[in-house]
């Protein structure tokens, strides 16, 4: 069975909105779902450091101070062969929609607080936007 990591980068705007990306039909995991930006960790990287790079390679955007909100086991999914360690960061931007480049997948786009869960979102962001969302709105 394989076995990587991940980092996922849960990014939020001074309205409170939450920057997802809808992926494409080809996308290796989750396709057409709606997830954070994010990726592999390559070797040597730290997961924070892989969070920024994936958050500037798909949306061309940079982060300020990130946050750990979680690690943890992706959540099983049916037909999934592998086994992936998930590392979550939360951090705020100043950036607007129109500073978001599509760097991967078929949108980028910041979709307000409430909204979010309405989305049909990958398992691992299904499991982590909760977590941000019971916490105090402040970060």
């Amino acid at each position: 069975m394989a076995s990587y990591e991940v980092a996922l980068v849960l990014l939020v705007d001074a309205s409170g909105a939450i920057l997802l990306q809808h992926r494409d039909e080809h996308a290796p995991v989750s396709p057409n779902q709606w997830s954070l930006p994010g990726g592999h960790i390559e070797p040597g990287e730290t997961p924070e450091e892989a969070a920024r790079r994936e958050l500037r390679e798909e949306t061309g955007l940079t982060a300020g101070e990130l946050h750990h909100l979680w690690t943890g086991p992706r959540p099983y999914e049916e037909g999934f062969p592998h086994t992936v360690t998930v590392h979550a960061f939360r951090g705020t931007t100043d950036a607007r929609q129109e500073d978001v480049v599509c760097g991967e997948g078929r949108a980028m786009v910041f979709v307000p607080r409430d909204e979010v869960l309405d989305r049909e979102l990958a398992v691992s962001t299904a499991f982590v936007l909760p977590l941000h969302l019971k916490a105090p709105s402040h970060s």
